[in-house]
């Protein structure tokens, strides 16, 4: 009821009494006749309107962080094998995988901006140095991996595709899911597989093989705005928590969840990079050694690697030794 009041109050009153406090302004103290009142009123009514509207997107664009989210398979040999894109365990280890494969290091985009409905707009891909507006809707080869074709056509291999978006799936969130041919799917689906929610592509000959979906609001962490709780709407779609906070150093805090296939993470993209390396010198006690020795607390610290080098450098000089835990 509040919230019923609060849009008439907003979309109504509020601008009547705007319009008709402008208009007695012009026609009884300004001595306007009736007509250039009016007219006087809706210009200004409007500008009032117009400029309000304008600063509260300032305002919503300023406190906006860009944020890097990246999504990796953490058991890829058992998700291959399940679904038959690999059939012995042999056929994993002989796989030639380049680094840049998906099946490696995931992939990994970056939200610039976001919609007048606060979800991801401009986005960057890191991995394939591009831009793309719109909601995330991505498909990724899988390198490295590659089938025939039943019955051979005019490519007589294909890849598998990767797919992260809201495209596909039931419209609950952004599916991830696997992209492979309709007539590799009949006749390669099993008992244990066929229960799994497919969506067709009929006019490509393409099936998406639905192994996740991540609510709306992961992305960006916005489930305050949509009155949900995040544990409860993970928990619904098979995700489990794995966020990380490093106190000493909240610019390396990261928010991740999983499920049995893969890793979705997140991390704010800090501006002030020198302020957050300067803080991390001084809570290591660091700076005033001529030989920085600095032990990675985690994986995901790897990231920040190339930055600290630089920095160390140029703090420390000579001699600077990055050693991690994970070597």
């Amino acid at each position: 009821m509040n919230k019923v009041l609060g849009v008439i109050w907003e979309n109504w009153i509020k601008p009547l009494a705007l319009y008709a406090a402008l208009w007695a302004g012009f026609h009884y103290w300004l001595d306007f006749d009736n007509k250039q009142s009016v007219v006087f009123a809706l210009f200004f009514g409007w500008c009032y309107f117009g400029f309000s509207k304008l600063n509260k997107k300032t305002e919503k664009a300023e406190d906006f962080i860009p944020y890097r989210v990246s999504i990796t398979i953490h058991n890829a040999q058992d998700l291959l094998l399940k679904y038959k894109l690999l059939k012995t365990e042999e056929e994993w280890t002989q796989l030639s995988l380049k680094e840049t494969s998906v099946l490696q290091r995931g992939f990994n985009f970056t939200v610039l901006s976001l919609s007048k409905d606060g979800l991801p707009h401009l986005t960057w891909l890191d991995d394939y140095k591009v831009f793309r507006a719109g909601m995330p809707s991505f498909e990724i080869p899988l390198e490295g991996l590659e089938l025939l074709n039943e019955p051979p056509g005019r490519s007589s291999k294909w890849s598998p595709l990767l797919y992260f978006g809201y495209l596909h799936g039931k419209g609950h969130g952004y599916t991830i899911a696997l992209c492979v041919r309709d007539k590799w799917w009949e006749k390669n689906k099993t008992s244990e597989t066929e229960k799994t929610e497919i969506d067709n592509e009929y006019h490509t000959g393409s099936v998406y093989l639905t192994l996740g979906t991540l609510p709306y609001g992961e992305i960006g962490l916005d489930y305050e705005a949509r009155r949900q709780d995040r544990k409860t709407e993970l928990t619904k779609f098979g995700w489990t928590i794995k966020d990380y906070h490093e106190p000493q150093v909240p610019a390396w805090d990261r928010f991740e969840v999983q499920n049995e296939y893969f890793s979705v993470s997140q991390q704010d993209c800090e501006t002030d990079t020198e302020y957050g390396l300067a803080h991390t010198v001084e809570a290591y006690k660091l700076d005033s050694l001529e030989t920085v020795e600095l032990i990675l607390l985690s994986e995901n610290s790897r990231v920040m690697e190339p930055m600290m080098f630089e920095f160390f450098a140029e703090k420390g000089g000579p001699g600077i030794k990055l050693v991690s835990d994970n070597t």
